[in-house]
């Protein structure tokens, strides 16, 4: 509506604006300019977010250009909701030249509004329904020319005029002041006007104005009656809501009050019995507390998978005949430990309890508890049941200690055979224009038939594997109690060490051994045993197995991991999915990339790249840095570095100055195993110790040549 509205001076005191700044609505069919709209219905997480900066122009200059240094004009003091909006009280700082731009614009009717919120929290329904908007900024602008707000609804304006347009009134024209604006050059009589804005103020109001140029006019004394009056009532307004606010804080200090008295004698009422379950024998109170399993004490200290692993060892000596096996109290707390506590129930150990069950039906005839049983029958069994339980808990432990090797889909080789075939699509059926049937093969007969047909392509790949062993001396003076504290190291070191092999060898495995071919020993030829021989891996297909698919980087820059990319089949489709993608980078590549200025600022990546000093993501891609890439270099100086040609070269080490980058799509690998970790045990008479031997058999194999790509030769100095 069209008013006349004079603006008032504020020399020294605050500049206070009232500021609409989450309008309901908009002028477009109920929308705002982008087809979205606010209701009351939006969550705006004010509780949240209750003290929000003003910024001019969402950070822009008075040229729309994104400023240096975003201007920071104020911030809000409170905020209200009323029938058309959410209003806030904004005071800004006089100080700042961009603060004088929007009061002068507020006092001329031309200031307008625009919240800003985060882009990740923020949901807008398929109508255009903004349902959530945390708000984060509000900012505020003097709407000239271009600089206009999505909803035009939005406002700001001084206090007093908002108190003013909240009393029906306008402002007298003799109190407007020196710094007000002057009416634009018009027809005789006109005068400049500007948009009144009331807290019922919808699309739909309207006002009509008097051609009486003293109607609504009032004296000095009038005006500031008014004001202290409006003033008044607000501070009543913010001492009542103050009140309200201290009452109900002080009924939550009670609750909360009340509520640790309660906890706080339900201790001590715990405590109280607890002593009372403890004192000697013969008192008023009672017999000492027994534990109910007291053999399994010494055990403590050890999960269910270092009891495996320990009744394991037990029973290998056994057969060897340097020991009785694994004691009645060792197999008594594994059975109770699988059968009768929460530990029990995870998923590593749903194999064990079923194999256990199945021992306890044939032991007595039915399922029993745990706790019911004669444990000592279970010595006989123990190759089934605890075999199985360190088997399952080592494997599952070992594959997923590694981020690598846990995303690849694992298939099992089934008994019987060396390897596993995997059936794969090959080329899809060609679609044709199909024209429409208009005769017949013969009278009587079909209709010609009008489509031509194709057919479905399908091929497979063979996944064989391979033996992965290692070999552990202890000395004979431990016996099963000294096992004990050492089970856990053991299997501890087991399982770290098995987990960096497995990444080592499906990044760099390579099971070419003739001379200066293998990647991992370019420049001579490999022993034979190298665990990189194993099977081949992501390297191998992208240096060797389709060249196409690697680069020469050079001096890093961000594009070295999209051009990477782009090499992963036609266009780089195949890494189009960006969760089925992700970058691998040895350690030195991983320093180089930090230094990126790209990584510094988040250019490239919406949401953080860097989390606690370690890079994450880039390009909507995760990046997982390896240790055990380029592994077989262990050069003091050039170790874990690989040459100009991505491969590692053991007999000139020097050779080795560059990193890689590797992208890898997980779902078109397989990786498979024959037999998981596994002990064998020997005694070793003439140093009178004994070897123990662990062992597994697996292996992998890609869909297509698509699978990986490698950026090599990237420079790191």
């Amino acid at each position: 509506m069209d008013s006349n509205v004079i603006a008032i001076k504020s020399d020294g005191d605050a500049w206070e604006l009232d500021v609409l700044g989450v309008p309901y609505g908009g002028p477009n069919n109920g929308r705002d300019s982008d087809g979205e709209y606010f209701s009351p219905q939006t969550k705006l997480y004010l509780e949240q977010y209750p003290v929000v900066p003003a910024v001019y122009y969402h950070g822009y200059d008075e040229n729309g250009q994104p400023a240096s240094e975003p201007q920071i004009i104020g911030k809000t003091t409170g905020y209200e909701v009323r029938d058309n909006g959410v209003w806030f009280r904004v005071v800004l700082d006089k100080a700042n030249d961009y603060a004088r731009r929007v009061w002068d614009a507020a006092k001329n009717g031309i200031a307008r509004a625009s919240s800003g919120s985060i882009a990740h929290l923020r949901r807008v329904g398929r109508d255009g329904h903004i349902t959530h908007w945390p708000v984060a900024e509000l900012s505020i602008f003097d709407a000239v020319g271009k600089r206009q707000p999505a909803n035009q609804y939005a406002v700001a304006m001084p206090v007093m005029k908002a108190v003013y347009a909240a009393a029906g009134l306008s402002l007298p024209d003799d109190i407007e002041g020196e710094d007000a604006a002057q009416p634009e050059a018009g027809a005789t009589g006109a005068q400049q006007s500007a948009p009144a804005v009331k807290a019922d103020d919808t699309p739909q109001g309207e006002t009509t104005t008097s051609n009486d140029p003293k109607e609504g006019i009032m004296d000095e004394q009038s005006v500031q009656d008014i004001v202290a009056a409006a003033l008044k009532a607000d501070r009543e307004k913010r001492d009542a809501e103050a009140k309200a606010a201290a009452e109900v804080q002080a009924k939550i200090d009670a609750a909360v009050a009340a509520k640790a008295a309660e906890m706080q004698a339900q201790i001590d009422a715990a405590k109280a019995e607890a002593a009372a379950a403890n004192r000697l024998p013969g008192a008023m109170n009672g017999a000492p507390h027994v534990a109910q399993f007291g053999y399994a004490a010494k055990f403590d200290n050890l999960d269910i998978g270092d009891l495996a692993v320990l009744a394991a060892l037990g029973n290998a000596t056994n057969m060897i005949n340097r020991s009785k096996g694994p004691s009645e109290e060792l197999l008594k707390t594994l059975v109770t430990r699988l059968g009768e506590s929460s530990e029990g129930d995870k998923p590593e150990y749903g194999a064990a309890k079923a194999t256990l069950r199945d021992v306890q039906q044939r032991v007595h005839g039915k399922a029993v508890k745990a706790n019911e049983l004669n444990y000592s029958t279970y010595a006989t069994y123990g190759d089934e049941w605890v075999g199985v339980t360190y088997s399952n808990a080592l494997w599952d432990k070992i594959r997923l200690a590694t981020p690598i090797v846990g995303r690849i889909p694992t298939v099992t080789v089934p008994q019987g055979s060396e390897s596993v075939i995997i059936p794969l699509l090959g080329a899809s059926p060609t679609f044709y224009k199909v024209a429409q049937a208009t005769a017949q093969d013969a009278n009587p007969g079909r209709t010609t038939a009008t489509y031509t047909t194709g057919k479905l392509g399908t091929s497979s790949q063979t996944l064989t594997t391979s033996k992965l062993g290692a070999a552990v001396n202890w000395s004979t003076e431990l016996d099963e109690d000294s096992f004990i504290p050492w089970v856990s190291e053991l299997r501890r070191d087991l399982t770290n060490e098995a987990a960096e092999v497995l990444e080592h060898i499906v990044i760099d495995g390579d099971t070419v051994t003739t001379a200066t071919t293998n990647i991992n020993d370019i420049g001579g030829t490999p022993a034979g045993t190298e665990a990189f021989l194993v099977l081949n891996g992501f390297r191998k297909l992208a240096l060797v197995t389709n060249t196409a698919n690697s680069r020469s980087a050079g001096t890093l820059a961000v594009e070295d991991y999209l051009e990477t990319l782009k090499l992963m089949g036609l266009g780089g489709r195949n890494a189009a999915d960006r969760n089925a993608v992700s970058f691998i980078t040895d350690i030195h590549t991983a320093w180089k990339s930090l230094e990126l200025a790209e990584v510094k600022t988040r250019d490239v990546f919406s949401a953080p790249t860097i989390e606690n000093g370690v890079l994450v993501g880039i390009y909507g891609r995760d990046v997982i840095t390896s240790v055990n890439m380029h592994r077989a270099n262990q050069d003091a100086t050039y170790g874990l570095k690989a040459n100009t040609s991505g491969k590692v070269d053991l007999d000139t080490a020097s050779n080795n100055t560059t990193g890689s980058i590797l992208a890898v799509r997980w779902d078109q690998w397989r990786f498979g195993y024959k037999r998981m970790m596994s002990f064998e045990i020997q005694r070793e008479p003439l140093s009178d110790s004994t070897l123990i031997v662990v062992n597994m058999r697996v292996g992998m194999v890609n869909r297509d040549n698509e699978a990986a790509a490698i950026s090599y030769g990237v420079t790191l100095s």
